[in-house]
């Protein structure tokens, strides 16, 4: 069975993440989230209920978080999705929520504070695989007040934190920015030791959309394909034999990708009632309730006085039988074992031959 994760991404949303920098065609916020876009699908694709998201939205317009109302630190940091699984639904939502804000206000590290609160708050005692992902061009204030103790409580509680930043430093990857803002080169340092006390991953944001293109190993549990024993020797007599345990596994694998669900158009009954189980799928204009597609399998057997000459059966009133010439030699469930051949699996080599003798 597959770890549980939890992973909390705070995107960076202020009126700076809306502007072009560095040359691009494209604004901060739009560039640093191809890699958030990737890895939040990624997720959703994989349809795991074990693998929870929750996405924080940092220098929002809006207030949206449990610790508001204690500190006013807090403000204009919200809470986008809550600790789920995400589906396609969530997504389209997170796509209209996501977009720059008008302001400059909002605390990063009390962004990460509510984040370390929410997986405490949803994992609490259990065994989750959690981690925090912010990513900031780092132009908004951050309060360096009580950065020690976050460390210590992302340490304690086995919090991986990740910053990815737009235009940080990064000498071994290549990046430099040329007249650093002072506010942003004081917030690169400051999450660098907050990075380096917590024990996560510090890096630049250019260096993140690069690595997409490599692809990505999924680590699955090895199932063997073979349990059995070699044998080498007569396996009719114990004299001269050797035996030896053999598990096989496979190497590789073939990835295929995902595949899709037959839905229908939900439709209601003459009381306006929708009874069938749905999922529904978010568009850009309205939401469209759609309905899953349920197979059902049905018995026949000829029948002259039945409609349509068919007459339905029960899978119940079914028996096994094997075909001989124009009938069927029906077998009971006591007389099974008769037609089963009892084996092993094993890999048994009788002897070895001279090369000469092949030839």
């Amino acid at each position: 069975m597959a770890e549980k994760e939890a992973t909390v991404y705070i995107i960076d949303v202020g009126a700076s993440m809306g502007v072009k920098h560095a040359g691009r065609p494209e604004t901060d916020l739009d560039w640093s989230m191809r890699y958030v876009w990737d890895r939040i699908t990624s997720a959703v694709s994989t349809n795991r209920k074990t693998l929870k998201i929750g996405v924080v939205g940092l220098r929002t317009k809006e207030t949206a978080n449990d610790l508001s109302q204690e500190d006013e630190s807090y403000d204009h940091v919200s809470v986008l999705h809550p600790i789920s699984q995400l589906l396609m639904p969530d997504l389209h939502e997170l796509r209209e929520k996501i977009r720059p804000s008008r302001t400059e206000a909002g605390d990063a590290i009390s962004a990460l504070v509510i984040a370390i609160k929410m997986i405490g708050d949803h994992c609490q005692k259990q065994q989750y695989r959690r981690k925090i992902v912010l990513t900031t061009n780092g132009l908004g204030t951050m309060d360096d007040d009580g950065v020690d103790e976050i460390a210590r409580k992302l340490v304690e509680d086995r919090i991986e934190l990740v910053v990815l930043g737009v235009d940080f430093d990064d000498p071994e990857f290549g990046v430099k920015e040329e007249d650093k803002d002072p506010r942003k080169a004081a917030n690169e340092q400051l999450l660098k030791d907050l990075v380096e006390k917590s024990k996560g991953v510090y890096g630049t944001m250019a260096q993140a959309i690069a690595e997409l293109s490599i692809p990505r190993v999924k680590r699955v549990t090895p199932v063997p394909g073979f349990r059995g024993r070699l044998t080498l020797g007569d396996p009719q007599s114990e004299d001269g034999i050797i035996r030896i345990d053999v598990w096989r596994y496979p190497r590789t694998m073939v990835a295929r990708a995902p595949s899709a669900s037959a839905f229908v158009q939900r439709r209601a009954n003459e009381d306006g009632a929708q009874t069938q189980s749905t999922a529904t799928m978010a568009s850009s204009d309205k939401d469209v309730d759609l309905a899953l597609v349920r197979y059902n399998r049905i018995y026949q057997v000829s029948d002259d006085g039945a409609i349509g000459g068919k007459r339905d059966v029960g899978r119940d009133e079914l028996a096994k039988g094997y075909e001989y010439g124009r009938t069927a030699v029906h077998i009971s469930p006591s007389d099974e074992n008769v037609t089963k051949l009892e084996t092993h699996a094993s890999l048994e080599v009788m002897g070895f031959v001279t090369q000469a003798a092949v030839g």
